[in-house]
């Protein structure tokens, strides 16, 4: 029993660490380019698109080292290394296509981070027969409250460039925690069969998730990408007040993480999708139709049953259906998907619409994506069985 009360505060170590990092990342480093480096929506557009597409080439390589290294650990510290090298060289450039290639390639190792320490801690927790949904809270929750305090950090300072340092240093704390994680090669590498990437697209219930989850996180990536420079221009916000937009959309993952194992298996991924489609409708409109900051915080409790469900209720997925010799090339594939595909969509697209009619009016078209999105797929997962591995 031992082992099993202390895996998942293992685990949570390394999730705090990484989301600690990624609410830096996510949140501040568009103000930095907006602020510092003075470039406009469609240039940052352009920037985060670039990051989306080195992600879609890059995952699958990584993924294919994950399954295949002896250490899934030491992979995840040379991207950090790699990463929080990449971040501070920032600092030496000001020209938009020399910050465009920096970032790229400072994403060509950041965004595997998450998928390969996800392959990790659910391969483990599910030996233990431990819930994923506590220990995700605890990176979920870090998230918040570091976005609030650094938001202040911030304000106090009104130096933006702080923001490359504070990546750097927290990819460091990333670097370490790996040390708490049980050592964790890949099922390749012991002997198991060799199979490539590719075999995942056979398994068509996988595809038809993933197609589900696309355009639905396209629009999430127009969110990560804009909400920041769009909630600073509502008349009494500041950056204490978007770190506290990010604490609410944390805190409001709770009851869902709670209980999301248990959601799983009654539900799920299908129906759990239809759920997130809701959620982020209401979420979009709200921010379509308000210049008032508190409304705008307001519909961030509909995070908690949007984003985190794709996210966790994919991964759980791909855990349980996926064979062992493809786990990290699994969590990898759901990475190209939602942080990759969909997000040079949201970035790129979202980017030159917000140019055309402004930032707020793209939130419009983010619904009515969810609403069609929903309508073509809801019908098909509401009558059937949930897809939870069990049947």
């Amino acid at each position: 029993m031992g082992k099993k009360v202390r895996y998942p505060a293992q685990f949570a170590l390394f999730l705090m660490a990484y989301y600690v990092t990624n609410s830096v990342y996510q949140g501040y480093l568009t103000v930095y380019f907006k602020n510092v480096l003075h470039f406009n929506a469609t240039q940052i557009g352009t920037i985060l698109a670039g990051v989306a597409i080195v992600s879609v080439l890059s995952q699958p390589f990584w993924g294919t080292r994950g399954d295949r290294m002896k250490s899934r650990n030491a992979l995840i510290r040379y991207l950090c290394l790699g990463a929080a090298a990449l971040i501070l060289s920032l600092l030496m450039v000001k020209d938009y296509v020399a910050v465009l290639l920096i970032t790229c390639l400072f994403a060509c190792f950041y965004m595997s981070i998450q998928p390969m320490g996800d392959s990790v801690i659910l391969e483990a927790l599910q030996k233990h027969d431990q819930p994923f949904g506590p220990v995700r809270m605890a990176g979920g929750l870090s998230f918040a409250f570091f976005s609030l305090l650094y938001g202040k950090i911030v304000d106090k300072t009104g130096n933006d460039v702080i923001t490359l340092y504070a990546i750097a240093a927290l990819l460091g704390l990333t670097l370490l925690s790996t040390f708490a994680l049980p050592e964790t090669p890949g099922r390749q590498a012991m002997g198991g069969e060799k199979m490539s990437m590719t075999r995942l697209f056979k398994m068509k219930d996988l595809v038809r998730l993933l197609a589900f989850v696309l355009p639905m996180q396209a629009t999430m990536g127009y969110f990560y990408t804009f909400f920041s420079n769009h909630f600073l221009t509502l008349p009494g916000s500041d950056n204490a007040l978007l770190g506290a937009c990010y604490l609410i959309s944390a805190c409001s993952e709770t009851p869902y993480l709670l209980f999301s194992d248990r959601l799983f298996k009654k539900l799920g991924p299908g129906k759990l999708l239809c759920f997130s489609g809701v959620s982020l409708t209401i979420r979009w409109l709200i921010l379509a139709f308000t210049r008032d900051y508190r409304l705008a915080m307001f519909s961030q409790i509909f995070h908690g049953w949007g984003f985190i469900v794709m996210t966790v209720s994919l991964s759980k997925y791909i855990n349980v259906v996926v064979p062992g010799e493809l786990k990290a090339s699994g969590q990898m594939l759901l990475a190209v998907v939602s942080f990759g595909i969909a997000r040079v969509i949201g970035n790129f697209g979202g980017g030159l619409l917000a140019d055309a009619i402004g930032m707020q009016k793209v939130f419009f078209v983010s619904a009515g994506i969810c609403v069609v999105t929903s309508l073509i797929f809801a019908p098909y997962y509401i009558r059937r069985a949930p897809m939870n591995g069990e049947s």
